[in-house]
């Protein structure tokens, strides 16, 4: 067979091979593959893994493995190899595999160890995702990265002083998946404010300017002297607000300006069971049926269109919640 030849033409006159492994046979009807080739000066160990993949397929026993290993041998390796049989015998595949690599180690990639990740540190104005990226990308090529490991490498290479990390010191992740999980919300408030630098307007509550303050507050209507007048409280100006308890004006106050609309920031916060679920709209607002709003479960209006839910994203920001959305 064409196998057997070249495993002579290797191997020569002085094999290292027992007789057990001479005359081991080669599963029907094999070809050598022309891919199967070592030269000596290439990573040792991928080599090995990519040679046993190929026998595996098709069967191939220990002993014969040891045989066609040898043939696959070119230049420096097969020099190498043509010289063990005055000095060495080789009766088993583990034994050749333990030769080989120390023979060869010299040209094994050096692979650091996972302390390096440790030298992967947030850069000043980098994001979030950009950091994870570079960092996920080097993982691959260190040794013994477990999940734990990873994650305490993460943390400590997160730039000091901004909002994840202040997260991150008080309340510690328990694993790598939670790590990425407290870091989400993180990375879509960053693309946020990235989407609103890049359009060149805020993306708010129909807010008309950045410096308005968190109070609320109302431009009372001017008559044709320039007096200002008091806006009419009759019951087509004005409801109660179910949170509040009190009379409110219906025309539009000014919002604390949000890097992101109210509809992502609810979506975002919902599951956080920050917001108080709000009554069911009344007759007068459930009119278009084919605009469905998830705050309240209804049809009727947009999200956008919500003063409810804009007044309780107002109120969260009031106690110190939210405050990463705010402009």
């Amino acid at each position: 067979m064409d196998a057997d030849k070249n495993v002579i033409n290797t191997i020569g006159t002085f094999s290292p091979f027992t007789q057990e492994i001479k005359t081991a046979p080669l599963p029907p009807g094999f070809r050598t593959n022309p891919d199967l080739m070592f030269k000596g000066d290439t990573y040792p160990a991928a080599y090995l893994i990519h040679f046993n993949t190929k026998m595996e397929v098709y069967h191939v026993s220990l002993e014969a493995r040891c045989r066609l290993f040898a043939a696959s041998f070119r230049g420096s390796a097969q020099q190498w190899f043509s010289k063990l049989g005055a000095h060495i015998t080789i009766d088993s595949w583990e034994q050749f595999t333990v030769i080989f690599i120390k023979q060869f180690q010299s040209s094994m990639l050096y692979v650091p160890p996972i302390a390096t990740l440790a030298n992967i540190r947030q850069k000043e104005g980098e994001t979030l995702q950009d950091c994870f990226i570079r960092f996920n990308a080097e993982v691959p090529r260190v040794r013994d990265a477990s999940k734990e490991a990873v994650k305490k490498k993460l943390i400590v290479g997160l730039r000091e002083g901004t909002k994840f990390w202040k997260h991150m010191q008080a309340k510690t992740p328990f694993t790598l998946a939670d790590f990425h999980a407290q870091a989400e919300p993180f990375m879509w408030i960053e693309k946020s404010m990235h989407d609103l630098k890049k359009s060149g307007g805020s993306n708010n509550n129909n807010n008309k300017g950045r410096g308005s303050k968190r109070k609320m507050s109302w431009s009372p209507k001017r008559n044709d002297r320039g007096r200002s007048e008091s806006p009419r409280r009759d019951r087509n100006t004005r409801d109660r607000s179910p949170q509040r308890g009190r009379m409110r004006d219906r025309r539009e106050p000014t919002y604390t300006p949000l890097v992101a609309s109210i509809e992502h920031i609810y979506d975002v916060n919902s599951i956080k069971g920050m917001f108080k679920k709000p009554p069911k709209m009344n007759r007068f607002g459930t009119k278009d049926t084919k605009k469905y709003y998830a705050f309240h479960e209804q049809t009727g209006h947009e999200t956008a269109d919500c003063w409810q839910l804009k007044e309780q994203i107002e109120d969260l920001i009031r106690n110190d919640k939210l405050n990463e959305w705010v402009v």
